[in-house]
């Protein structure tokens, strides 16, 4: 009788650990640099994703394009010809970017933006 009231404590705590995802202030932010590319990944509390959304609006979005209130996992091309990969769903965001494909500039844009997304997100 003791085990399987043991068992579903562990799995309601168990649930309600998961469940809570990243509380306010649990950050992760990685940036990565190599030969031929860009990588950054952010996890962040899902509270603070229409902060990130407009962030990139502001920054990155021209003509139709918006970032506000989609999951994205996929190639963009902007109207600057700007490629990269993103994928972005609730507290979560993975932007990579081939150096190969994109100008210089291009390269210094996104990662400028992915720089300040430290900022964005606290």
């Amino acid at each position: 009788m003791k085990k399987p009231a043991i068992f579903f404590f562990a799995l309601s705590i168990g649930i309600a650990i998961i469940s809570c995802g990243f509380p306010d202030g649990s950050i992760s932010i990685k940036h990565s640099e190599y030969d031929h590319y860009y990588e950054m990944t952010a996890k962040f509390n899902p509270d603070r994703t229409a902060s990130v959304e407009r962030w990139l609006d502001k920054e990155l979005a021209t003509g139709d394009v918006s970032f506000t209130n989609t999951q994205i996992d996929g190639n963009i091309t902007l109207d600057s010809q700007a490629t990269f990969y993103m994928k972005k769903s609730p507290g979560f965001l993975n932007i990579k970017l081939d150096k190969e494909k994109n100008s210089e500039a291009i390269y210094r844009k996104i990662r400028s933006v992915c720089e300040q997304i430290n900022e964005v997100v606290r």
